[in-house]
């Protein structure tokens, strides 16, 4: 088992989504699948999380 720094990027209809977590797995594409399963735990609990940071540009 390693650590793994991984980025997940959704398109959507209305924009992008990044996850990104800190996960232990067997090979990269364990950790990827590491970093759905909790992104979808803390889907099951959205009341409980807010965005903390934003970057806003005017285009």
């Amino acid at each position: 088992m390693a650590k793994y720094h991984v980025t997940l990027k959704a398109s959507m209809k209305s924009g992008d989504l990044y996850w990104v977590a800190d996960v232990e797995a067997a090979d990269e594409d364990a950790a990827m699948a590491a970093a759905e399963g909790l992104f979808l735990q803390e889907l099951e609990n959205p009341e409980q999380w807010s965005f903390g940071e934003a970057d806003i540009e005017p285009v």
